[in-house]
């Protein structure tokens, strides 16, 4: 079992572009997530977190091809060029306008009030 801190991990939360072509980029903690709704529990929404984006996305591709992309020619040379972000947009496309199938970082939220 991983320990807490092998999945919390600044992530970028904000970037500002500015007129003097600087940019300023605000990072923030956060765990990276695979959300899956399909037609296993009765359209409930899954939510699993990672350690990194990557192991999110080869997961996420994973159960796409599980969920019947490996029919997909389309779906599997995708797979196998390592593109995991146009598998799962490849699911969405897919599948029903319900279903869905995204990796995405889940920020984590502190106590607002630090007085008390």
């Amino acid at each position: 079992m991983s320990s807490v801190g092998t999945f919390i991990r600044p992530v970028t939360a904000a970037k500002t572009y500015h007129t003097d072509g600087t940019t300023t980029t605000v990072k923030a903690p956060a765990v990276w997530t695979l959300a899956h709704r399909g037609y296993s529990g009765c359209g409930r929404l899954d939510i699993w977190a990672y350690p990194t984006k990557r192991a999110a996305l080869l997961a996420g591709a994973d159960l796409a091809l599980a969920c019947g992309l490996v029919e997909d020619e389309r779906a599997v040379a995708l797979y196998h060029a390592g593109r995991l972000e146009a598998v799962l947009a490849r699911y969405e496309e897919t599948s029903p306008p319900d279903h869905l199938l995204r990796v995405q970082a889940a920020f984590l939220q502190g106590d607002q009030d630090t007085t008390a």
